[in-house]
């Protein structure tokens, strides 16, 4: 067992095995006066004393379920035991029986007044007499957080973890602490216990400052004195926060690695390493995919953000309808497009995760177990040109038809547009809509960001702030869209909202159903390398009608579904790689939580499995 110092605030790392650990500074429990610090597990003992058989069965339960816990804390045992419970005989023998335990030398009880006032049960640290909690340390090798975080002293604020205990093996890994699963019990209040999240690092955590991948923005705004709403909402319902994620800068959209100045975009776990992660919530995707000891991430989508990603890396992830979650805490783009959403890495697990954001417990019960009557298959987009993949997306809507027993209904929006368009409107529809984006989105993100961070970061620094090559170009093009443009998009916005809900797919009913789902491709099959030197930045605009503006436009929710992997042959490593293949499942506006649940029930079990991951533990068996 070695040791090194892991900076202020926090006591120490420890070594156990291959296993790094970190013991946080606060105080739990006093239990004699040794002062080497050694590794113990606190268990608790009610009326009944237990077998030398309980004790075995409890600690093999504690390494299947938990990633901090291993051997090395069975060495010695801290027993709990209630006070008037046990006698000094009954004391003696449950030593006894303990003794007979593999790998348990030592023994301290611990007398409580009352077991529900107790410690969790679990792996700690005992130090000088006194207990700590122990974090298990992590690589963030893939380069996707911006932070990791730890709770401080203070009930509901984070502080960053000052500790690096990769440097050797990954020079520039920041070391991610999650605690031990053990300390979690799920509650009526808290269903979603010890399940680890991450957040985007533009949506507010309490005690952390917010960055949005800019250094110019992270250094002229404080630490945030309250979390996001939708972030202290998951927190009250047990989630534990252990980091934020990078993002685009302001969540705009830049190509990996070109426009990635300020901070470098994060790995794409899959194929060879070295492809796109695709889209602003990059840091998201890419943590959900690459680690399995992370349960979920939030990001957020205006235009692809969190689908574009999800489907790079293999992933689940959804954009929300319009509202469904609160945007409050959240730098914004543009409140008419901005959703939150989330990643998973199975259907089972994603459904979880959309009942936590989208529905209260009394929403979730009233959710109907109907399912759609129609799936629409827009011709506009498919078949694909790359056989592999259409043939991986037949296969994925052929499971979405047999469970639903019917077949697909080809609709062209195309042609639909022009049978049922206002009479005074005679352009197509990709070229009514071509605008939308672009005049209707921009000028709010120049009202709701830039028009003050930028004088505020000059008056107190003296000099305007450097920024992102996509960021540079945004800031001379917003001012150029007039309010008669964006007054001119979002006319067009409700037309099309108009036509989509009366001819091509209803809003939920009151239930949350939908009686109608849309499928839509994400990839081609082609490879997106990260190293790829292009002519500028990509001084995206919006400008266009494609694929993923089709739910958009609808204020709808729209789910990636990992339908596999296609092969390709890798210019880096010359053999051939595997690269996802994904596709969106639209649902009607307001049918968030009934489409994850549909989602899982038809797909349960399905996942890209990251090679590296294999020999790791598996996410919380309760999921």
């Amino acid at each position: 067992m070695t040791e090194s110092s892991s900076g202020h605030r926090h006591l120490r790392n420890r070594c156990l095995g291959t296993d790094v650990l970190f013991l946080p500074q606060a105080n739990l429990g006093s239990i004699g006066s040794g002062q080497i610090v050694e590794p113990c597990t606190v268990l608790s003992i009610n009326e009944t004393i237990p077998t030398t058989s309980d004790i075995e069965a409890t600690l093999h339960r504690f390494g299947r379920s938990d990633d901090v816990w291993s051997k090395d804390f069975a060495s010695c045992i801290i027993i709990q035991a209630s006070l008037g419970k046990h006698d000094r005989a009954a004391i003696r023998s449950i030593k006894r029986i303990l003794l007979r335990v593999s790998r348990v030398e030592k023994i301290h009880i611990l007398k409580v007044q009352n077991l529900s006032e107790a410690l969790p049960e679990g792996p700690y640290f005992l130090n000088h007499g006194r207990l700590h909690q122990a974090f298990r340390l992590y690589a963030d090798k893939n380069g996707a957080f911006i932070v990791s975080t730890v709770p401080s002293d203070d009930h509901g604020t984070f502080q960053s973890l000052d500790c690096s205990a990769y440097g050797e093996q990954h020079p520039s890994a920041l070391t991610i602490a999650v605690p031990s699963r053990l300390y979690y019990k799920p509650t009526k209040v808290k269903p979603y216990a010890g399940l680890r999240l991450a957040i985007k690092d533009n949506i507010d955590l309490k005690g952390l400052k917010t960055g949005a991948s800019s250094r110019a923005y992270t250094s002229l705004y404080p630490p945030r004195k309250h979390s996001a709403e939708i972030v202290q909402r998951l927190i009250e319902l047990g989630f534990v926060i252990v980091g934020k994620v990078k993002t685009t800068q302001f969540a705009d959209s830049e190509w990996p690695t070109s426009d990635w100045v300020d901070y470098h975009a994060p790995f794409n776990p899959r194929g060879d390493g070295h492809l796109t992660t695709s889209g602003s919530s990059a840091g998201s995707a890419a943590a959900v995919a690459s680690y399995p000891w992370l349960d979920f991430a939030l990001g957020t989508d205006s235009l692809g953000s969190i689908r574009a990603p999800a489907a790079a890396q293999g992933i689940f992830g959804m954009r929300s309808s319009l509202g469904a979650a609160s945007f409050q805490g959240i730098i914004p783009y543009s409140p008419k497009f901005d959703t939150v959403g989330g990643f998973a890495r199975t259907a089972r697990e994603f459904r979880v995760l959309a009942e936590a954001l989208y529905g209260s417990h009394t929403q979730l019960q009233a959710v109907e177990s109907k399912t759609p009557t129609k799936i629409l298959y827009p011709t506009d987009y498919w078949p694909l040109r790359h056989n592999l993949s259409q043939d991986l997306f037949n296969a994925t809507i052929s499971r979405v038809e047999n469970f639903l027993g019917m077949s697909r209904t080809e609709i062209s929006l195309e042609k639909t547009w022009q049978r049922h368009r206002p009479s005074n409107i005679t352009e197509s529809l990709s070229g009514y809509m071509e605008h939308v984006f672009e005049w209707g989105a921009n000028p709010d993100q120049w009202t709701g960001l830039f028009e003050n961070f930028l004088p505020e970061y000059e008056e107190r620094f003296g000099k305007p702030p450097v920024l992102n090559p996509q960021l540079r170009f945004k800031v001379d093009y917003l001012p150029t869209v007039t309010s008669e443009q964006q007054s001119e998009a979002l006319r067009r916005l409700k037309v099309y909202q108009d036509w989509f809900y009366k001819h091509v797919m209803p809003p939920a009913d009151e239930s949350g159903h939908s009686s109608t789902v849309m499928v839509l491709p994400w990839t081609d099959g082609i490879p997106d390398y990260r190293d790829r030197y292009r002519h500028g930045p990509q001084k995206f605009t919006g400008i266009g009608f494609f694929f993923y503006n089709v739910g958009t436009y609808a204020e709808a929710p729209e789910i990636i579904i990992p339908a596999g992997t296609t092969p390709y042959v890798s210019k880096y490593t010359g053999r051939t790689e595997r690269l996802p293949a994904a596709l969106g499942i639209v649902g009607a506006k307001g049918s968030d939580v009934s489409l994850a649940r549909l989602v899982s029930d038809i797909f349960d079990g399905t996942a890209v499995e990251n090679p590296q991951q294999r020999s790791q533990k598996p996410l919380s068996p309760r999921l």
